[in-house]
């Protein structure tokens, strides 16, 4: 299998994030949702935050010639609560004896 199958195959079995509400912008009394630019920067900030208290990466890659950006972040998992909203936890690791 060619690692571009490979890493298609992975992206193919990524899942969407889920939440209850998204981020909004006040300006003047008026909210409103994040121009792209500035959901971009806040996602860069909010790893740059990560990276702080766990280990952050990315990985730049090109899949079929489309830019993909990967973040690996360290320690940490995703999981869904009781109504299935996506939530980013700390993982404990074990620490060999």
């Amino acid at each position: 299998m060619s690692r571009f199958a490979i890493w298609s195959s992975f992206l193919d079995s990524a899942q969407r994030i889920i939440v209850p509400g998204e981020i909004q912008v006040v300006k003047r009394s008026a909210s409103r949702l994040p121009h792209f630019a500035e959901a971009m920067a806040l996602t860069v900030s909010a790893l740059g935050a990560l990276d702080r208290h766990t280990g952050v990466q990315t990985l730049n890659l090109d899949l079929d010639g489309s830019p993909v950006v990967l973040a690996i972040i360290k320690d940490a998992s995703f999981s869904q609560d009781a109504q299935g909203v996506t939530e980013l936890i700390k993982v404990e690791t074990r620490k060999p004896k």
